[in-house]
């Protein structure tokens, strides 16, 4: 992925930011779910950021929307 990343989202768990990288993938939108292994031997906070290009960010924002939106 080219271009300065930036994160879009922060979820729970790995799980659910994998879920949302699924409607980004969908929508032909490179992502990334930075790994925490191998940054020391603390543990970390659970947790996981989803980031994207700058220049796609608002386009992401908005598919991610639709997982906070209830269907009608």
């Amino acid at each position: 992925m080219a271009g300065e990343t930036v994160v879009v989202a922060t979820f729970r768990s790995r799980l659910d930011a994998e879920i949302a990288a699924g409607l980004l993938q969908e929508a032909g939108i490179p992502y990334v779910i930075p790994s925490a292994e191998g940054i020391g031997v603390c543990p970390l906070p659970p947790g996981a950021s989803l980031l994207v290009t700058r220049d796609r960010l608002q386009e992401a924002r908005t598919v991610l929307q639709t997982m906070r939106e209830p269907e009608e």
